[in-house]
Order: C-alpha cells, then sequence, then structure tokens
C-alpha cells in the first residue's frame, strides 16, 4: 500500500522593502540647517559692519565739536563781536530811483499838449526816446509815447468814428529837410486804436508808437491822427 509523499504547500515570498527615505530626511534636516547658520552669519557680519560705521561717524562728529571753539559769556556782560565779521559787514548800496521819462532836453511833462477831435479831447506827448533796432543793434528806433485824454464832458456825444485815434497811423517828420517817417510795425510796435468815445471825462489812456529815424535826426514834428502837430519835439538819446 503506498503512501502519499506529503505535499510541499508553496508560501508566497516575502519581499522586504528597504526603508530609504530615513535617510532621505536626515539630509535635507542638514541642508537646512546649514542655509540657517550661514544666513546667521551673513546678518551678523553685516550687524557688526554698520555698527564699525556708525562708530565712525560718531567719532568724526564728536572731534569736530570739541574743535570748535566756544565763546564764553558772563553773567551780566554783553558778547564781544566777531572782528571778522563787523569789518566784512557791507556798508547798505544806495538804490537809485527810476529816473522819469522826459520827451527830450528842456522840455518838460505837460508843455507838449495839443487839442484833439475837435477839442473834445487832447493829447499829451510825454516822451520820445532813441532806442537800439532790435535787428540791426543800431540806434535808429524812436519810441514815442504820448496820453489821451477826454475833455468833453459825458453828457457830450462822440461818434464812435469821429472819436477813433490810430497810433499805428502817426508820422514823424524832419523839421530840418520835410523828409517823413512811418510807423515801423503797426501791429506789433504799435497800441491799439483809442476810442475817445469810451472814455471817462479826465481819464487818460497812454499809447505808444515806433518809428525808424535816423540816428543824424535830434528833433522832430510828430502828427498824430485828428490831433494838431508837435513841431520840433527834441529825440531823448
Amino acid at each position: 500500500m503506498r503512501t502519499r509523499e506529503p505535499q510541499l504547500t508553496e508560501q508566497p515570498s516575502i519581499v522586504y522593502a528597504k526603508r530609504s527615505h530615513g535617510h532621505a530626511g536626515l539630509s535635507f534636516l542638514t541642508a537646512l540647517a546649514l542655509l540657517l547658520s550661514l544666513l546667521s552669519l551673513g546678518i551678523s557680519g553685516f550687524l557688526a559692519y554698520r555698527f564699525l560705521d556708525l562708530q565712525q561717524a560718531f567719532a568724526v562728529i564728536d572731534g569736530a565739536l570739541n574743535h570748535t571753539p566756544t565763546s564764553r559769556i558772563r553773567p551780566g556782560s554783553e558778547p564781544t563781536p566777531n572782528p571778522a565779521t563787523s569789518n566784512s559787514t557791507a556798508a547798505p548800496q544806495s538804490v537809485s530811483q527810476p529816473s522819469q521819462s522826459s520827451s527830450g532836453a528842456g522840455t518838460q511833462p505837460g508843455q507838449l499838449i495839443q487839442p484833439a477831435i475837435d477839442s473834445k479831447a487832447q493829447v499829451e506827448i510825454i516822451a520820445v526816446n532813441r532806442i537800439q533796432n532790435p535787428n540791426t543793434k543800431l540806434r535808429d528806433f524812436v519810441n514815442i509815447q504820448f496820453r489821451v485824454r477826454r475833455t468833453a464832458p459825458k453828457s457830450e456825444t462822440i461818434d464812435y468814428d469821429q472819436g477813433l485815434i490810430y497810433p499805428g497811423s502817426t508820422t514823424a517828420r524832419n523839421p530840418a529837410t520835410g523828409e517823413t517817417y512811418q510807423a515801423v510795425d503797426r501791429m506789433n510796435r504799435a497800441t491799439s486804436n483809442i476810442a475817445v468815445s469810451d472814455l471817462n471825462p479826465n481819464t487818460p489812456t497812454d499809447a505808444y508808437v515806433w518809428m525808424q529815424i535816423p540816428e543824424s535826426t535830434t528833433a522832430i514834428d510828430i502828427l498824430i491822427p485828428k490831433t494838431q502837430a508837435f513841431k520840433n519835439v527834441p529825440i531823448a538819446n
């Protein structure tokens, strides 16, 4: 009688996995600790540098304060003035007063007045000055300044067109040769038209006009529209 041989039961082989995460965690902590150590060393070095820098700055300030002379003042006594300061004090400069504009030698304001617009207004020459030509740098330009004043009462009606005075239409004339001169630039070198009808009585309005007159001319006749002529007016240099 055969006996059965005992069958071997195959048991599954057990595979043990190696645990490697323990070494990885340890290396990460080591790197982190090293990084923190380097960071703390950098911060410590920076703070030490700033501390030394501040010490040097305080030393410079302290040395400057120690070398600054201080004046001692006894109680009840006045401080002695610094000789250098008192000697360097400059005398007050005299302020020159602006000169009054004049129409020329021997001519005073108020002397050159002529009636205008049928004696309803008057025109006064206040200055005739020779100036430099901005283009050629020659002194062949003359600036004529005059003042218009309404003399008629407000109740008297003045026609608008009749009461217009055109500064740009002013002409000058050489009394010796009869040569006439016009305005240089009516738009930019002369005042706009003056409406006497819009003025209040005795309220002045100033105007000007530029003319090109040779430097050799020393006196001119001035012809302002609707105004009696001004004769032999000297030109101030």
